[in-house]
Order: C-alpha cells, then structure tokens, then sequence
C-alpha cells in the first residue's frame, strides 16, 4: 500500500484527498516537479528544488521548499522506493474570486509529494511530429518552469500520438525550435552540442543542465529552426525518465539522422553522473 505526504502529514494513498477548492485543481495553480530515484537517491534533488523555488516565486506563491528534502526522505523511506519517480507539487491552495487569489488565504499552499514507478521506454530511437501547437512565449507565462497548468503539453503530446510518433516537437511563434512535450531536445554537429536558449521558451530542464555540464562537446544556445537541423550528426532528447534517447525522424517533413552512437555516449555519461551522485549522497538519504 503505497504512501503520499500532504501538507506534511504521511497518508496512505486511497485516503489522500484535496478540496475542490484548491486553485490547482480549478486552475492549473501551481508549479511541480518530478525527479528520478536511483539507488534510493533523489537525482540533482537540489536543481529540482531550486527550480520549483524560482517557479513559486515567478507566480507569487508563499512556501518554505525547505521542508521539503526531510518529507521527501520520509516518503521514499515509507514506500520503499529505491529506483522510480519523486513528484512535488505546489499549489497555491484554496481561497479565490475567479481567477483573483484571496490576499492572505487562511488555508495557505498545498503540497503534495507522491512516487510512482520509472515508466518502461524501449531505448529504440524516436520519432518526433512537428505539431501545430506552439510553445507559449516567454512573455504569456514563465513556461521556463514546470507548471500544473500543462494544456500546450498535453494537446502536442496528442497529437503526436494520433501520428503514430513518440512525441510532439514544439516550436515557437518564431518558428524557433524549442522543445518537445516532454522534455529537451539537443543536436551535434562538427563536435559542436546545439541546444535552443532559454529564450524561445524553454523550459530549464533538469537533466538538460545535466547534459550541458557533462557534454563532451563545445556547448551553443541557439536560436534555430527545425530545418537548420536537416545536417546534424545526431539529435536525441531528453527528460528525467528517458535521461537520453536518440530522434531518428521528424515526421511530416521527413527529416532522417542516424542518432544512435553519439546519443548513446551522452546517456552513459549521464548514467555515470548519476552513479557518482547518488555514492556521494547516499548519506544524506539511506
């Protein structure tokens, strides 16, 4: 029977509950992050936390993120997780009229830590669909962290379903390469790693700071289309299930590369990060 802590309290799932009320339930209120369980060790715990404290303050939510490694142990100690997923949660909690936030809500922020299993990805390359969705602009919303509200996501993710690929590859209004639904998307060319800046519209990845600290490669930000990757030795991408997977197409244009041998050197790198990581912080969670 598995466990999930709200608000600081260990539940068993099936008697976890929320209110209606709460503003990410009604709004997509609040921000989350999930983060990859090797060895009993959160991976990069503390890039995650940082992300999800900048994400609170980018929607002016009040909460201590602090708390939140001792919960975090609690949890994977009570469900016996020792290779799978970490999910947090914030919201902004109950108390509203309409979209306007109560000033000083009695009940204050949810939070909600939960674990799931590492979902099973074949390893075989990917094929990316160029959706029609766009990435929301830096401007509209601050999508350089992970928000509960996840429509654009979710419509891309759909769409690249319904044409048979693994995922949607999103541009901007730009037509700027960003991301795909679920995670970064990184190309090599002439020893060269590309991957685009944070200012399309990218979310600040986790493992894709991972992969720009490890990478054998000369590192470029770039501003890029998808056609600009038509002569890349490889593209592959990225999140925390996945860590590195090789994109052998993107479909409709039909672009081919033979991803696999460079893709595979980045995910061993990564591998042997995490490895190290979690020996080095075995302490602090074992």
């Amino acid at each position: 029977m598995a466990s999930v802590i709200i608000n600081s309290q260990l539940l068993p799932e099936e008697q976890a509950h929320i209110p209606i009320s709460d503003r990410g339930f009604r709004y997509g209120d609040g921000v989350f992050e999930t983060i990859a369980v090797q060895g009993g060790v959160p991976y990069q715990f503390e890039v995650h936390i940082e992300r999800l404290t900048k994400g609170l303050a980018a929607l002016k939510i009040a909460f201590d993120a602090q708390t939140l490694a001792a919960q975090a142990k609690q949890l994977l100690r009570a469900n016996d997780v020792k290779e799978g997923l970490l999910r947090i949660q914030v919201t902004r909690g109950s108390g509203s009229r309409g979209y306007l936030p109560e000033k000083n809500a009695a009940t204050g922020a949810l939070c909600v830590l939960e674990t799931m299993p590492m979902p099973q990805i074949s390893g075989k390359p990917a094929t990316l669909w160029q959706t029609r969705y766009t990435k929301p602009s830096p401007k509209s919303l601050p999508v350089q962290f992970k928000l509960c509200q996840g429509l654009n996501s979710i419509l891309a993710r759909m769409d690249a379903d319904e044409n048979n690929c693994f995922d949607a590859l999103l541009c901007n209004e730009q037509k700027h390469v960003c991301e795909t639904s679920s995670g970064n998307i990184f190309w090599v060319k002439d020893k060269i790693l590309f991957t685009p800046a944070i200012a399309c519209g990218v979310l600040e990845g986790s493992m894709r700071s991972a992969i720009l600290r490890l990478s054998p490669w000369r590192v470029q930000e770039v501003d890029a289309t998808a056609g600009q990757m038509t002569r890349a030795d490889a593209v592959f991408i990225s999140n925390v299930a996945w860590k590195v997977l090789a994109v052998n197409e993107i479909k409709p244009q039909g672009i081919h590369w033979n991803s696999e041998a460079l893709a595979a050197e980045m995910h061993a790198l990564i591998e042997q990060d995490i490895a190290s990581y979690t020996q080095q912080h075995a302490g602090q969670w074992l």
